[in-house]
């Protein structure tokens, strides 16, 4: 009241106002993909722990304690007379945390709470996935071992450009210019529930021009006229969205089908495993240990800022700082 904020009387569940909030106003604010795993944490986890409660009834205690539980057992489920599963991984519970954040912040704009109890919770920690980039040699000896592979254009191109994933399946060839060696990252492709969709990507500087090493170019003027050879066997109905990296048929490619063919060819290639995200953080950390600007680095990643691309690679950024400091070492002339 001291606030001139009176909350509304109109009795609502946490389940209630976490499906307005879904229909109402995440669907309309986040992409399609993103939509479903919000919505896939709501039915999964949210509304089986604090659904059932009152929204303005809702309390931090009870918040902090369904964290836990997450933390501590959140795959658990009954089978019988046994109980089968363990926690559930920390950015699973912070995703969790930050999707119930988001619902009740919109409740305290609409006026239905007077404040964002989730405020007084101890959010879960941010988790950082913990990656060792290949070295050079191992990189070259996995990109040898897949020259026959019809992914091995995939692999190159990322190689070369730390695309995402999305971004990278999301490439049509206008986007390609193969005589100067540019490429430009338009859109994003995911995969959901009714197909493939394409939208923008991640962030505002993720719309982004990068210059291709002249190995990409080479092997995308091949990869084009191998593309133009099954399109005759396909009488012309073969890959209508032009897309760079299409699957047999001429059709988007699926992100998880890439994923697994990319684990299964580095168990071929007898290299240790690393997910296809980290071509991506290889693609930045060769290019800092070669010496290059920590701004461009950023923008040929899209990330939203310098900073974000300093603490991203920190390791990265103390060695390099160790050498040079070895290098004024080796400068230093005391007589």
């Amino acid at each position: 009241m001291k606030k001139g904020i009176i909350a509304t009387r109109v009795k609502i569940t946490v389940s209630q106002w976490l499906d307005t909030w879904l229909e109402t106003y995440a669907k309309v604010r986040v992409r399609q993909n993103t939509y479903e795993d919000y919505k896939r944490i709501v039915e999964g986890h949210l509304k089986p722990s604090i659904g059932s409660f009152n929204l303005k009834d809702l309390r931090p205690e009870q918040v902090q304690k369904m964290l836990n539980q997450k933390l501590a057992s959140g795959r658990q489920r009954d089978c019988g007379e046994h109980k089968k599963g363990g926690p559930l991984s920390p950015r699973t519970v912070e995703l969790i945390f930050t999707v119930l954040h988001s619902a009740l912040e919109q409740a305290v704009k609409n006026q239905t709470l007077i404040r964002n109890i989730c405020n007084a919770v101890d959010k879960p920690k941010k988790s950082k996935n913990e990656f060792i980039p290949w070295t050079t040699e191992q990189m070259n000896h996995f990109l040898s071992s897949t020259k026959a592979s019809r992914l091995f254009p995939v692999y190159i191109t990322e190689w070369g450009t730390g695309l995402r994933r999305s971004e990278l399946l999301g490439l049509k060839w206008e986007d390609i210019d193969l005589k100067r060696g540019m490429l430009t990252v338009r859109r994003a492709m995911v995969r959901v529930k009714s197909g493939y969709v394409f939208g923008d990507p991640k962030t505002k500087k993720s719309k982004r021009t990068i210059p291709l090493p002249e190995r990409v170019t080479k092997e995308l003027k091949a990869w084009k006229k191998r593309q133009a050879a099954e399109n005759v066997a396909f009488e012309g109905e073969y890959n209508p969205l032009n897309l760079v990296f299409c699957n047999e048929a001429g059709q988007p490619m699926n992100p998880d089908f890439v994923s697994r063919s990319f684990k299964k060819d580095l168990e071929d290639a007898e290299l240790p495993v690393i997910r296809f995200h980290d071509l991506r953080h290889g693609h930045a950390t060769m290019l800092l240990e070669l010496g290059e600007n920590l701004k461009v680095v950023s923008d040929r990643l899209g990330h939203h800022s310098v900073a974000m691309t300093g603490d991203t690679y920190s390791h990265v950024q103390e060695k390099i700082q160790k050498e040079a400091s070895n290098k004024l070492d080796k400068a230093l002339k005391i007589k």
